[in-house]
């Protein structure tokens, strides 16, 4: 498995969000970021959102109005071998 951690910003408050997925080969940033925006919608109990995702290290998502910024939110840690 490998697992990506995220913080998710919106003004003052901030979200720590972590995806992890199976390992495989080769860059897999964006589509962790993908899962995270999924997180980050699923702890707002939002059912829609406008995802501004055009830059590298970060997604603008923006919910009822407020504009969460989802970026790294630290080091990236791998373990190899089969999902339990």
């Amino acid at each position: 498995m490998i697992k990506f951690q995220f913080i998710a910003r919106c003004g003052d408050e901030t979200m720590p969000l972590e995806v992890s997925m199976p390992y495989k080969p080769g860059k897999q940033g964006q589509r962790a970021r993908r899962l995270a925006v999924g997180e980050l919608l699923a702890a707002l109990h939002a059912e829609a959102a406008e995802v501004q995702a055009d830059g590298e290290e970060r997604v603008v998502v923006k919910v009822d109005g407020a504009h969460w910024v989802i970026g790294e939110g630290g080091a990236l840690s791998q373990s190899r071998g089969n999902a339990i």
